[in-house]
């Protein structure tokens, strides 16, 4: 977007990214015990590293073992893991380049994870370019849990309602679509309205969820919070103060109804917010190797930020996923998924507390 050229990312002085039991900072807990591991069929995906340029470095380190930045192609569906820095102050937004294959068919606007729960854009070109902006995007910027399908998945055009406008002639970034693809749905492109509905178009069946799920998206120039809330009869209601000037749905991905759930076993005061907000009881699905969230929860009596105890198969190897997620009061917030645990922050705090959806959230079992 052309407001985004002319904006550089602000460096925020340093403070360790990883989510805390009470939302500050912590060390990753040593492996326990989970539930059994689920039997499901797992894709190898190919890893292929980042070549970081302009200064960009890789943020693993000792006191937060993030992974190598990296990216992987499976099918027709693109995937980013690791988290990365830019030391240099007045350094350069661009971090990388995709080859022509791996590349989305329409410009990406993607609000990813960075330093503090703070708000930052993953911007990914149609012509390969890669940038990371806002936020503390500098400090730390989370790759973690962003896919999305290349020209190679065929895409349907949704009908939009109530005065809201495809923003593809404007900005580049593709019509308001629907893919399905692999018991997966996939929506993309961007759209705006002069209006004042928030109704901004109906899924058709194939692609509805089971359930309610709130997501949090990019909207324009990552001033104010937006979101979608996405009904299982197919309503998508956009929400946001900048919504109605550009809202993306870049990343957001959920598996079909009749998906095989299983339910999280929630610690430490947190509960399910299924009977509250008619979204899905926090769960996870396997397919084909990657790893679908869903369901929203609340900790109104819970001291800390552990809401449980991780299954073997949604454990990571060995890295920490930084996860942007919606939370209470138009507000984002965080979760870090490790090899055993799985932690849950926003500021204040109490935002989490309140809610905190895990819906649309996808990743590679191998991040």
């Amino acid at each position: 977007m052309a407001s985004l050229s002319r904006r550089s990312a602000r460096l925020i002085a340093p403070a360790a990214a990883l989510l805390t039991l009470a939302g500050g900072t912590a060390a990753v807990a040593a492996s326990t015990p989970g539930h059994v591991a689920m039997k499901a069929a797992t894709t190898k995906l190919t890893w292929h590293p980042f070549t970081l340029i302009n200064g960009w470095k890789s943020a693993s380190k000792k006191e937060l073992v993030t992974g190598q930045p990296a990216w992987a192609y499976h099918n027709g569906i693109v995937y980013f893991r690791g988290a990365i820095m830019q030391p240099n102050p007045a350094g350069g937004v661009v971090f990388a380049n995709l080859p022509k294959f791996a590349r989305p068919a329409h410009k990406l606007y993607i609000q990813v994870y960075t330093n503090g729960d703070d708000r930052g854009i993953l911007y990914v070109g149609n012509g390969g370019t890669l940038k990371a902006l806002d936020g503390n995007a500098f400090t730390f910027t989370s790759l973690a849990a962003v896919s999305y399908p290349t020209a190679a998945v065929k895409s349907h055009k949704l009908t939009l309602e109530n005065g809201w406008t495809s923003s593809q002639s404007v900005y580049g970034t593709g019509d308001p679509s629907y893919a399905v693809s692999g018991g997966v749905v996939y929506l993309s492109g961007s759209l705006h309205t002069s209006g004042t509905s928030q109704l901004a178009t109906v899924l058709p069946k194939a692609a509805r969820p089971a359930h309610r799920m709130v997501v949090a998206v990019y909207t324009f120039d990552d001033i104010d919070v937006g979101w979608v809330d996405i009904m299982p009869t197919g309503q998508v209601r956009v929400f946001g103060a900048d919504a109605p000037i550009f809202t993306s749905l870049a990343n957001i991905s959920y598996p079909v109804v009749g998906t095989k759930w299983h339910n999280f076993k929630l610690e430490d005061g947190w509960k399910s917010g299924q009977a509250t907000f008619g979204t899905a009881t926090p769960a996870y699905a396997i397919i084909n190797g990657i790893v679908y969230l869903n369901g929203s929860m609340t900790g109104a009596t819970a001291p800390n930020g552990l809401w449980t105890t991780l299954p073997v198969g949604v454990r990571t190897a060995a890295d920490v996923l930084e996860i942007e997620v919606y939370t209470a009061g138009g507000s984002v917030g965080g979760i870090a998924i490790t090899a055993s645990l799985g932690l849950v922050s926003s500021t204040p705090f109490s935002n989490a507390k309140q809610f905190t959806s895990l819906a649309a959230l996808a990743y590679p079992q191998s991040s």
